[in-house]
Formats: C-alpha cells, structure tokens, sequence
C-alpha cells in the first residue's frame, strides 16, 4: 500500500511528508484572462487560464459580440487555456449554434489536454469546428482550411 501524505510505499521506501498544510492544499488555478484582436475583419477571441462557471458569462458575452456585431468571421483561441469545465464547453455549443444562425465563419484553436481531448471524449469535436493550432483555425475561418484535429 502506497500512502500519498508521507509514511512508506510497499518497498520499505520513505516517502517525505509535506511540510506545511500550504503544501498540502496547493492551488494550482490560473485566473482566466479574455482578450481580442481584428485582422482583416476575423476576430480573435483569445481564452486562456483557468475556464469555468465562474468566468462562463465572460467568455460567452467576449465570444458572442463579435457574432452579433457581423463580424466575417470569428476565432475562439483557446490554445492557452489550462482548463476547462463542461460549462464552458456549452458555451462553445451554443457560440456554434449562433455563428450558424448568422452565418459567420468560426473556428476554435484548441489546447490538445485541457480543451481538444475532453471534447473528443464528449464527441463535440463531431459538431464544433475544431482545429489544433492557431493558424490553422484563422486559415479555416477566411476560407483556406489547412487541417482540422477532428
């Protein structure tokens, strides 16, 4: 039996305990951070950080007022984020369902762990149009699709 807070893994070998509880209960959250840039009329949405429901009305009003201002086109960077929760993979839902109801290009630059990989297991990556790297979400959204991680 192996103990997780100091004593002996099943070697006999000592593991060292934390020595304060401030090791114990480390939180490693990243606060999440919004920001966005025009280039030859797609916007970029960039997300990063920590994502959940506590940022979700943020991210969703950062993300939907492009879409409901015209934009050409629109780009969720999400390529910084360091986690995500299922509400904002519901945001990414329904920025989908907007942009198709308006007819706006969009595409989402995804981290492969904390982004990519949840929405495969999810089978979102089936609907969202999802993309591996930066570029190529900006090339699919003017029109010029280079790849697609689904």
């Amino acid at each position: 039996m192996v103990r997780r807070l100091g004593g002996y893994h099943e070697r006999g070998d000592l593991v060292p305990s934390p020595s304060t509880e401030d090791e114990l209960m480390t939180d490693h959250h990243t606060e999440p951070g919004f920001g966005s840039t025009t280039e030859a009329g797609i916007v970029t949405v960039r997300c990063s950080g920590d994502l959940d429901l506590a940022c979700a009305p943020r991210m969703r009003a950062a993300l939907l007022a492009p879409i409901r201002d015209g934009a050409p086109g629109v780009v969720a960077d999400l390529t910084t984020a360091t986690y995500c929760d299922s509400t904002i993979f519901s945001v990414l839902v329904e920025l989908h369902q907007a942009a198709v109801a308006r007819g706006v290009s969009y595409s989402i630059a995804a981290d492969p762990v904390a982004v990519a990989r949840p929405l495969e297991i999810l089978g979102l990556d089936r609907l969202l149009p999802l993309h591996g790297d930066l570029g190529d979400a900006r090339a699919a959204v003017a029109g010029h699709p280079d790849s697609r991680v689904s």
